[in-house]
């Protein structure tokens, strides 16, 4: 099963000294995290995580501010300033738990992960019980998601992973280890579609993001997220219509006692000739009300609205928003078209 991580590779920019040293103390910083966590016991993940995500979150005031403001326009009246700052705490908390349980995982294998892992929904899912039926199996940046990813390799298929690129290269190769420790093959960015396109056509399942937000250039689609237009991957359609496969939604929920549930739902049913915009818009609306209902697993601290409406009223859109010629034109175009 494969997992989408990046969308391009760009050759690596100069570094001076001051940087390649700070780079090199990051390196050995996450080696040191790669060494400690999976030495932990996994009760102690989750009350770790909090005391982390706590930290973090009163230190980064730039990622608070996003995650705040992400709140504001997209549940609006629904909490007040007080519990949106909760939220976004709470949030914070989970991105840790969640990157802690990527640390631990090479605790997992194929026959224990079923102790941490409970999975509802694969065993009727008529694409998993067809091994030579092609699926696209999709998910939001929304709780334990990396385990989503390593889960599916057990219970699914080992399938593609596809290389982080980071600010830092010497951080990516540790990410990409942890990844493809169920058995996934790892792809670097350029002709990963291809690739992805190719496993689906010989019967194989791929994984996709839901919310990806990316620059309008890049042949991005309009989606109402939380009401609000925003440029999202059209990676599911393509996937979907290029390699002739279903799509199959996946959430992953926490449990009381520490563990986690991933639920498969059934296949969207889509009208014949769905265009790669109404196909992104019907995965996210399938997503949509399952973060509503639990804001504080969603990552708010992303900026899912880079790119706002040139019409947009004043403070409709995030701070952080700006309009983009080729935003309006997708969505002048691509709008028209729906029923």
């Amino acid at each position: 099963m494969s997992t989408e991580n990046s969308t391009a590779e760009t050759p690596p920019p100069a570094v001076s000294g001051l940087k390649r040293l700070r780079y090199k103390l990051e390196f050995f910083g996450l080696k040191l995290v790669e060494t400690v966590v999976p030495r932990l016991p996994y009760a102690a993940l989750r009350p770790l995580a909090n005391a982390l995500g706590f930290v973090f979150f009163h230190l980064d005031s730039r990622g608070q501010a996003v995650a705040i403001e992400n709140l504001r326009v997209a549940l609006g009246s629904a909490h007040t300033p007080a519990e949106r700052i909760r939220i976004a705490r709470r949030s914070c908390q989970n991105f840790a738990r969640t990157m802690l349980c990527l640390f631990w995982s090479s605790n997992l294998t194929s026959e224990n992960y079923r102790d941490y892992i409970l999975i509802d929904g694969l065993d009727n899912d008529p694409i998993h019980r067809d091994k030579n039926s092609p699926g696209v199996y999709f998910l939001t940046h929304f709780s334990n998601f990396e385990w989503i990813s390593l889960a599916s390799s057990f219970a699914v298929t080992p399938g593609l992973v596809i290389t982080q690129t980071f600010k830092n290269p010497l951080l990516g190769p540790v990410f990409d280890r942890l990844r493809a420790r169920g058995g996934h093959t790892l792809i670097p960015p350029s002709r990963a579609l291809i690739r992805m396109i190719k496993l689906l056509r010989a019967g194989g399942k791929v994984g996709a993001a839901a919310d990806l937000s990316i620059n309008p250039k890049h042949g991005a689609v309009p989606v109402r997220c939380f009401g609000l237009w925003t440029s999202m991957s059209p990676i599911a359609g393509i996937l979907s219509e290029r390699g002739g496969a279903g799509l199959v939604p996946s959430q992953i929920f926490p449990e009381p006692d520490g563990r986690f549930r991933i639920v498969y739902h059934p296949p969207l049913e889509l009208h014949p000739g769905a265009t790669h915009q109404q196909i992104a818009q019907a995965c996210w609306d399938i997503m949509e009300p399952m973060i509503a209902r639990n804001p504080e697993l969603w990552l708010w601290s992303y900026k899912q609205w880079k790119y706002k409406p040139s019409a947009a009223p004043v403070g409709q859109y995030p701070f952080y928003a700006n309009p983009a010629k080729r935003f309006d034109e997708i969505l002048e175009s691509q709008t028209a078209l729906l029923p």
